[in-house]
């Protein structure tokens, strides 16, 4: 019996290094899975092709990318016809997001930035009561308290008036906040309701955009899902995000990409829609003069797949000369971003990183991944500050110039596996109003002890190695 389980085992062995030599992972993925498989045997062959197998996902993108090839043709005709109207020198950085990242350029847009839930909330409140037409809801997460008991009030109100109401949640960010009699009591009141990715082995690829959009005319994208502890915190701690309020070209780009997730999750059959797709990209009063470029990875993107936002956040960190301001919750970056930070502050750079000091899940998993990546970077001279309560804010300031805002945290799972999206501008105005935001919230962080981090014991550190092996799969 022992001798038949060992051949079973080197057999099993042998399947593993099959499957994961010949996938497409990066080494330090599949070094990590190896562990995992060769250690579980029963457990990691369950959780790799549950999460880690490329397989499936990718015979699923191919099958809806064939079925609804012509709306996704549709689709990019429209919203290319904006490109540029205005006739702008587009910067190397504008001409990057459009050749590769497919984002259309505009310069008549105009932002309004909330850092925290309460106003954000009540603005987009009122903006939705106002709706004429259509409302397009798209949220990682949704909690059945007051705010989202109050957002879907006024969601199954406007679909009883007769405006056309889409709703796309994530299938797992939503799994466990008791929201689904909430989707119920809007699919009666005439709203359509649909889960992105409701498959179980698609779990470990999820969709974390955050964004709405209403009559084509308005759009909110950023780090807020939908719930009371955005406006009134964790616990007594401050809960600090970022989300920001849209007019303009750029909604074109968001109604866009809404569009091709909810064509992307529906099952067989009719896909909603009242009206022709061009319906939906009304012309847009154009009340500012902004510039800006929504850049966005997922399913739909038809440029570099999932890369986008890793080569794009690469890009940007790169190209920095002065100063690389960045808020993330979670830091477990790819290593060509990880290497641009060294090499940024060997350079002279100030590059200043702002994180949580706290989470409300997994505190000691992302604690210590942080810290293995923040060891690699505090010689070089990065420097670390902790917020002082709960930093859910996903923005970059790039220089003196330049400014990102969106869903994109800076770990693997951000920048190479969920969909994600943020807003670029290339603007000294709104880099100004959002540096003095950052150093509003510098004046509530802690700095790094970098002496005593230095003197960490040796089973913090060997922890530290240990949790960086799954940090690929965080």
């Amino acid at each position: 019996m022992r001798h038949i389980l060992s051949l079973l085992y080197i057999g099993y062995l042998f399947f593993v290094i099959f499957m994961i030599f010949f996938s497409r992972k990066k080494p330090t993925q599949r070094f990590s899975w190896i562990l995992v498989l060769v250690f579980l045997p029963v457990v990691g062959l369950i959780v790799y092709s549950v999460m880690g197998s490329d397989v499936f996902w990718d015979y699923k993108r191919r099958k809806i990318r064939q079925r609804h090839r012509a709306i996704f043709l549709e689709l990019d005709a429209i919203t290319r016809r904006w490109h540029n109207r205005s006739g702008a020198e587009l910067s190397p950085t504008q001409q990057f997001h459009y050749k590769c990242c497919g984002s259309i350029f505009t310069a008549d847009n105009s932002v309004e930035v909330f850092t925290n839930g309460g106003p954000k909330f009540a603005r987009l409140f009122e903006d939705l009561r106002a709706a004429q037409d259509h409302i397009h809801v798209q949220y990682f997460t949704i909690h059945n308290d007051a705010v989202g008991q109050e957002l879907f009030a006024i969601l199954q109100e406007k679909a009883r008036q007769g405006v056309e109401v889409k709703l796309l949640y994530d299938s797992f960010g939503c799994g466990f906040t008791f929201v689904r009699p909430l989707f119920q009591r809007l699919k009666e009141a005439g709203g359509r309701v649909q889960g992105i990715r409701p498959w179980a082995r698609a779990l470990n690829y999820r969709n974390h955009r955050k964004l709405v959009i209403i009559d084509g005319q308005i759009g909110y994208l950023g780090g807020m899902n939908v719930g009371e502890h955005y406006a009134e915190g964790v616990g007594g701690m401050v809960w600090r995000d970022t989300h920001v309020r849209l007019t303009g070209g750029v909604v074109r780009d968001l109604q866009q990409i809404f569009i091709s997730d909810w064509v992307a999750s529906a099952r067989k059959g009719n896909l909603g829609f009242r009206h022709r797709l061009q319906h939906y990209f009304p012309e847009v009063e154009a009340n500012g003069h902004l510039p800006a470029q929504i850049i966005a990875n997922g399913l739909y993107n038809k440029f570099i797949g999932q890369d986008v936002i890793n080569l794009s956040y690469f890009n940007l960190i790169s190209g920095a000369k002065e100063r690389l301001w960045i808020q993330t919750p979670y830091f477990a970056p790819s290593e060509p971003v990880l290497q641009s930070l060294k090499t940024l502050a060997l350079r002279g750079v100030d590059v200043r990183i702002m994180t949580s000091s706290y989470y409300t899940f997994g505190g000691l998993f992302h604690h210590n991944i942080k810290n293995y990546f923040f060891r690699q970077l505090i010689d070089p001279g990065v420097r670390v500050f902790k917020y002082k309560g709960i930093m859910h804010a996903k923005a970059m300031l790039i220089d003196d110039d330049r400014l990102c805002i969106g869903t994109v945290n800076l770990n693997v799972r951000s920048l190479e596996r969920d969909d994600e999206l943020f807003i670029y501008f290339e603007s000294p105005e709104r880099n100004a109003h959002y540096s003095s935001i950052f150093q509003e919230d510098l004046a509530n962080s802690i700095e790094l002890d970098y002496a005593r981090f230095r003197k960490e014991t040796l089973l913090s550190r060997a922890l530290e190695s240990v949790v960086s092996l799954f940090s690929p799969l965080s």
